[in-house]
């Protein structure tokens, strides 16, 4: 028997994430998998999260409370901020519904009464002196978390971004043409490594390059909002990832990717809660990385490079003023990629988590405009290089951007897999 996992959620939000189906009796893992959906759904209710804070900053920190609270049962785990032992009797599902909604509570309090709600609905049911230790383990693991991420540097606003100018660096990019966001994000601490400097890709070619005006020119043939080469199956792709027509965002499907091979692999409830803190502490931290080479190299965007080509002292790259890119560019610089990083990091610790890739799942997106489509894939790595490679079809990323953060990021989750909550 299956039954659904449900939770309390605005209807305009809960079209974005995809049911769950936990075994009966689960209760542990349901638990886990019911209060990461409502941490997905909190975060991406328009205007909970400040504009300043990128969105993998709760992510972490309600995964690490989730995991610091479940470990605490067994301490089979290296504990994050939470290391004390439960006291006898207490109820794990209350320490893990209560570490979750403490953090989201604290971090998105627009969004308090349907986590009130829903931590009323985890607690019922449960005997009352156990549900009252257990919510005391999750209480103090939360306070733990907000605790050690205070002045963690996502309270500091934009600062201004200064480039020397001239081809090949970024200005502001159509059809926004805004100011650079997140140039906060390289000052950040992170969760698994310090800085985002630990896993620097490497620096992009000379523009005067074969290999530069290689991907140029790939870029500008696939990328083209116009392009007559790139496939139906790869416009699809670029859409989705850029979230082009879909509610369903890049962090949510890593997130749902997660959940739904925790329930294939049959994770128990503390598994799966190490492996969502894993997740989004990487993912957290693979962003880290690419914005802090996004502000190093400070590298054009395609739709710059393109219009701009007369001056970029390459023979083998012609201007094409009126290019335009299949999907939207983001306001901030190109190398490395931010998609092609993330995903290599996240692809990696799954793949550690689980022993092996070759792990088969769908993936569903919601439609905003039209159906929701599902895409199946035979592992985590499949995964990655279509987000990654979606870039270049969608126009806004150039093949050697891909690559590099391919490279370095895969070993970013390698570090994470070996050095953080690792079995006692």
């Amino acid at each position: 028997m299956f039954r659904v996992v449900q939770a309390l959620v605005p209807a305009a939000v809960a079209a974005a994430l995809v049911v769950t189906a936990v075994p009966a009796g689960a209760q542990q893992l349901d638990t886990v998998l019911r209060w990461n959906r409502a941490m997905l759904t909190a975060i991406a209710t328009p205007g909970a999260n400040p504009a300043t804070v990128f969105v993998t900053r709760p992510l972490a920190m309600a995964s690490v409370a989730m995991f610091d609270a479940a470990n605490a049962f067994e301490r089979r785990y290296q504990g994050y901020d939470f290391v004390d032992a439960a006291p006898a009797g207490a109820s794990r599902d209350a320490a893990v519904a209560q570490a979750a909604h403490d953090v989201l509570v604290a971090l998105l309090p627009s969004q308090t009464a349907a986590l009130d709600a829903l931590l009323a609905t985890s607690l019922a049911g449960l005997d009352d002196a156990a549900a009252r230790d257990g919510a005391a383990v999750g209480a103090a693991a939360a306070q733990a978390v907000l605790a050690d991420r205070t002045g963690d540097g996502w309270e500091r606003p934009f600062p201004p971004l200064v480039l020397p100018g001239g081809p090949g660096y970024w200005i502001p990019t159509p059809p926004a043409n805004a100011n650079a966001a997140y140039t906060n994000y390289p000052q950040v601490r992170g969760f698994v490594v310090p800085d985002g400097r630990q896993f620097l890709p490497e620096a992009p070619p000379s523009l005067a390059s074969a290999r530069y005006a290689t991907d140029l020119n790939e870029t500008k043939a696939f990328g083209s909002a116009e392009s007559t080469v790139r496939t139906a199956e790869q416009t699809q792709a670029a859409r989705l990832w850029a979230s082009v027509g879909t509610s369903t965002h890049f962090w949510i499907v890593w997130n749902q990717v997660t959940g739904t091979t925790a329930l294939s692999q049959g994770l128990s409830g503390l598994e799966a809660a190490r492996a969502f803190a894993l997740v989004n502490m990487t993912h957290h931290d693979a962003l880290m990385t690419s914005f802090t080479g996004k502000y190093i190299y400070g590298l054009w965007r395609p739709v710059t490079a393109i219009r701009e080509a007369a001056r970029d002292g390459n023979p083998a790259t012609d201007a094409d003023p009126a290019w335009s890119s299949l999907v939207p560019t983001p306001p901030y610089p190109g190398h490395p990629g931010n998609m092609a990083c993330l995903g290599a990091a996240q692809a990696r610790v799954l793949e550690r988590l689980f022993g092996h890739d070759d792990v088969a799942f769908d993936v569903t997106w919601t439609g905003t405009a039209g159906p929701n489509v599902t895409r199946h894939y035979d592992g985590f790595r499949q995964l990655a290089d279509e987000g990654g490679f979606a870039r270049i079809w969608g126009g806004i990323h150039f093949r050697f951007e891909t690559l590099s953060s391919f490279g370095a990021c895969t070993r970013l989750g390698d570090y994470a897999a070996d050095n953080v909550l690792r079995q006692r």
